[in-house]
């Protein structure tokens, strides 16, 4: 009885065996673009890698970020450049400024000996015409430095009143026609420097009106 359940057994294994040989075997392959296998990955796992497309963005991120700090270095290294150019034109601008300070000092130092010789003459002398011809020298000598460094006198008396050059502090009559708008008289005087105004001169201006006559 036993031998013959052992037969059955083993004829229903084998058909079972048969019926899986015979049965359809069917595989199933992830079609999506991002895990399929790139030529040469055989054996490599889709979950062992990225997805191509995540690689490239990853790739292009970093190649951005190292483009990015690229320019950051070049950018920081040309503002140093600029800052280390400003300060030496600015140092080279003071030290013109110093020499152009001591060579003007230095011309003025005749005219401050002038001075201090006129003050002594006039401690130890009561001689007022050789006083008088002392301060003549020293605005002769202060007058001749000034244009040595370009400074010149506003020539505005006797002159038509030059707003650019001049302040009326004061307008008054006058009875000739002439004199309409014409510098009276100079109450300060005005200067310039290579053409360009450093002072106006103060002055008083004629006004000619014909309601005087």
């Amino acid at each position: 009885m036993k031998e013959e359940i052992a037969t059955v057994d083993r004829e229903e294994i084998k058909k079972r065996e048969v019926k899986e040989q015979e049965a359809p075997h069917f595989t199933v392959r992830d079609k999506r673009f991002w895990v399929e296998k790139e030529e040469g990955e055989e054996g490599v796992k889709p979950e062992e890698r990225l997805p191509t497309y995540v690689e490239q963005l990853k790739n292009q991120a970093e190649e951005s970020e190292r483009k990015l700090k690229e320019y950051i270095a070049a950018y920081k290294q040309k503002m140093a450049e600029n800052d280390d150019f400003r300060k030496r034109m600015e140092a080279s601008y003071q030290k013109r400024a110093d020499v152009a300070n001591a060579e003007f000092i230095l011309n003025l130092l005749p005219v401050v000996d002038n001075l201090n010789r006129a003050v002594f003459a006039a401690e130890n002398s009561r001689d007022f015409e050789s006083l008088f011809q002392g301060i003549k020298m020293i605005q002769v000598s202060f007058i001749n430095q000034l244009k040595n460094c370009g400074v010149e006198k506003i020539d505005a008396p006797g002159k038509a009143f030059n707003p650019s050059d001049e302040e009326a502090v004061e307008v008054v009559e006058v009875d000739e026609r002439e004199k309409d708008n014409i510098v009276i008289e100079e109450l300060e005087c005005g200067y310039k420097i290579k053409e360009k105004l450093l002072r106006p001169a103060k002055v008083r201006v004629g006004r000619y009106s014909s309601k005087q006559n």
